[in-house]
């Protein structure tokens, strides 16, 4: 086990524009907070959702798309660096009008309704990911 400690810094709410892409938007609150290290929750509701499982065996992702609307019961991941870039990491639980959940790997293509995310950044962390060569996952490394 590895681990890394940091301080709460800045706390940051943000709401993201309708119709933007939920992972991208993610990338750019990184990109213009500047943050290397943070940990995130959202919640609200989304358009059309993309996600996928990983599979362990075969270290490939099997994705998912429900073109549909959907309530967002959970966003949550953190916020780091790979080769010099911010990264994004997160997973997402949905509902549909039925109240079924599913949901995964957080994938472009998932299109925001109205999405609040709620950001602790890590002062003096820079978390960063790299590919693991045992798991096939781009993983914190410490």
């Amino acid at each position: 086990m590895g681990y890394i400690e940091g301080r709460a810094s800045r706390l940051i709410v943000a709401n993201l524009k309708r119709g933007s892409d939920l992972l991208r938007s993610l990338e750019i609150l990184a990109e213009q907070t500047k943050i290397k290290g943070g940990v995130f929750t959202g919640i609200g509701a989304v358009s059309k959702a993309s996600f996928a499982f990983y599979d362990q065996t075969s270290r490939s992702y099997v994705n998912f798309v429900k073109d549909e609307e959907l309530e967002l019961l959970s966003c949550s991941g953190s916020f780091g660096v790979m080769q010099g870039r911010p990264k994004v990491h997160c997973h997402v639980l949905f509902s549909d009008r039925e109240g079924r959940a599913f949901g995964g790997h957080l994938l472009e293509g998932t299109t925001v309704f109205v999405v609040e995310i709620h950001l602790a950044e890590l002062r003096g962390v820079s978390l960063e990911r790299a590919q693991d060569p045992d798991t096939g996952v781009a993983k914190l490394v410490f």
